[in-house]
């Protein structure tokens, strides 16, 4: 009941994107989405065909899994530009961040490989989870150090990319190697944490985000002087150092 739950929100939020032409915003989102319906799908006529304890099963569906955790690191990188765009040195930092925590879980899960091969994938997936969800929580950090304004949508597909996340790494690292007798429930609450996320990203795609910013522009010029961050001393100068290191690879906007 849940998988058709998750499903049909999932159908939910692609129609959202396309309706309110939120695609040409969150691109790598929108895939993201497509992804995770086409594993669905998949999985379910995986399990029709082949059965839940196969051998077969097993590989497909952690494979299907590990695409889908790529691309959701993905839609994260996406969501991290909109966040800092407008700092095109720290955008260039944090892009390396997340390439070297790309680079620790190939790493990782190459390591684990080799002494079990069937905890490869598995290590694999909880390497990216916790690189998705570490990632996120420090955009949120640095955006509240810096007081980065954060576009609403920006703000709710993060929080819910983060939250699933979370629930990935902690479900691969607990209940996958200890709680294999509680396998049913854990499957229960992934999907109920997917379903949150789902409902929060409806929530927040419900107006396209060319109609948010628009009202957001009618506000009186007070309220925006209010809340610039651009002229932030402290955020300027961390850019304009950062600038200089990356200057050959950074365009000046």
């Amino acid at each position: 009941m849940m998988w058709t739950v998750n499903t049909a929100t999932g159908v939910l939020v692609l129609v959202l994107l396309l309706v309110r032409k939120n695609y040409r915003a969150y691109p790598a989102f929108t895939f993201y989405i497509l992804v995770n319906l086409a594993q669905a799908i998949l999985l379910f006529i995986a399990y029709r065909r082949w059965g839940f304890s196969s051998l077969s099963s097993w590989l497909f569906a952690w494979g299907t899994q590990i695409v889908v955790a790529c691309a959701r690191a993905l839609a994260v990188v996406e969501v991290g530009g909109h966040f800092l765009s407008r700092y095109p040195g720290i955008w260039a930092l944090a892009r390396r961040l997340l390439l070297g925590c790309a680079g620790l879980v190939l790493l990782y899960s190459g390591l684990a490989g080799r002494h079990q091969w069937k905890l490869a994938l598995p290590s694999a997936d909880r390497g990216l989870e916790l690189s998705i969800a570490t990632v996120v929580v420090l955009i949120f950090l640095f955006a509240r150090y810096y007081d980065v304004r954060i576009e609403r949508t920006d703000r709710s597909l993060a929080i819910g990319l983060c939250l699933y996340s979370c629930f990935r790494a902690l479900n691969d690292t607990i209940a996958d190697r200890f709680l294999h007798g509680y396998a049913t429930l854990w499957s229960l609450l992934g999907m109920l944490a997917f379903f949150a996320s789902l409902c929060l990203w409806s929530w927040a795609l419900w107006k396209s985000r060319t109609e948010t910013a628009t009202e957001e522009n009618l506000l009186p010029l007070d309220v925006y002087q209010s809340f610039t961050p651009q002229i932030n001393l402290r955020l300027r100068s961390l850019n304009d150092q950062l600038y200089k290191i990356w200057k050959p690879e950074v365009p000046r906007q």
